[in-house]
């Protein structure tokens, strides 16, 4: 994978301070989307906003132990996405609708709005930016932009659901398709997240199946204008992963690139002042 250049002067540039704490408690609204479907949103803090769209797995109490580093610079909103936490599963599914999601939640927010992509969370976010002018910067980490059939191990999946083994089922998506490695995978059954993953795991299936029938456009990205940046781990093991970062720094007009050395497609839990910082930094103009 050819990567253009990595930024890692970011972190040493002008120091930020950051709270543990939020100034004001959060809060959970519901934003209707284009199909009427609620999407549910938890925000806190002050500033500008910045919304959160989490990935595959999980809602948005995974980003929870963040809201705290982001709540003293930004308005941060995480949102869930439609069919995880309390977000409506809506009817028809196809990716676009969560694209609009997205959409329906940016133009919801007073002023323009920062917004940070995780996983499939990034395609949203990043293709939320065709649907409205109000996102002013992006934050992508990692998202599946290359072609990806995965419908065979979504098949599988399926039948270990079926057979009550929804914990293999998670653990068969993240070790062979986000391609997380043991480590990281036991990190994460130590986490308090990891039973809403379980239990979610169903609404994986039809997001993977959808995911196959995404196609790239390098020319469509050419257009984009929106300042980017993009997160990646020096030990993301997938390849679809790196060639969807390289891709995007081969066409988006205006993207900086950031390496987490060390880490993987988690880099949030493991090193989350670092990941807040990284985010803030470039957020702020820094």
């Amino acid at each position: 994978m050819r990567l253009a250049f990595i930024l890692s002067c970011i972190l040493m540039s002008a120091s930020v301070s950051f709270s543990q704490t939020a100034d004001t408690p959060s809060k959970v609204s519901f934003v209707r989307s284009k199909d009427g479907t609620r999407i549910a949103v938890e925000c806190t803090g002050k500033g500008g906003s910045l919304l959160i769209v989490h990935g595959g797995t999980g809602d948005r109490s995974r980003w929870q132990p963040l809201l705290p580093l982001f709540a003293s610079h930004f308005t941060v909103c995480a949102m869930a996405r439609r069919g995880h936490g309390e977000s409506e599963a809506g009817s028809n599914y196809s990716l676009r609708k969560e694209f609009e999601d997205v959409a329906a939640v940016v133009n919801s927010r007073p002023g323009s709005v920062f917004v940070l992509g995780h996983s499939i969370g990034g395609v949203c976010a990043l293709e939320a930016a065709f649907l409205t002018n109000k996102i002013s910067k992006l934050v992508l980490y990692e998202p599946p932009l290359q072609d990806l059939d995965h419908t065979a191990i979504a098949d599988r999946m399926e039948k270990m659901i079926h057979a009550g083994d929804r914990d293999q089922a998670l653990v068969t998506f993240l070790r062979e398709i986000v391609m997380i490695s043991p480590d990281e995978i036991a990190a994460m059954k130590r986490q308090a997240a990891w039973p809403g993953r379980v239990s979610g795991i169903d609404i994986q299936i039809r997001e993977i199946r959808s995911m196959s029938k995404y196609r790239f456009d390098a020319k469509r990205m050419k257009t984009l204008e929106v300042p980017t940046l993009l997160l990646t781990g020096s030990k993301t093991a997938s390849p679809q992963l790196k060639q969807a970062t390289s891709a995007l720094m081969d066409t988006l007009p205006k993207r900086t690139l950031v390496v987490f050395e060390g880490q993987e497609h988690n880099a949030m839990d493991r090193i989350p002042q670092e990941f807040a910082e990284t985010v803030t930094n470039f957020l702020r103009g820094r």
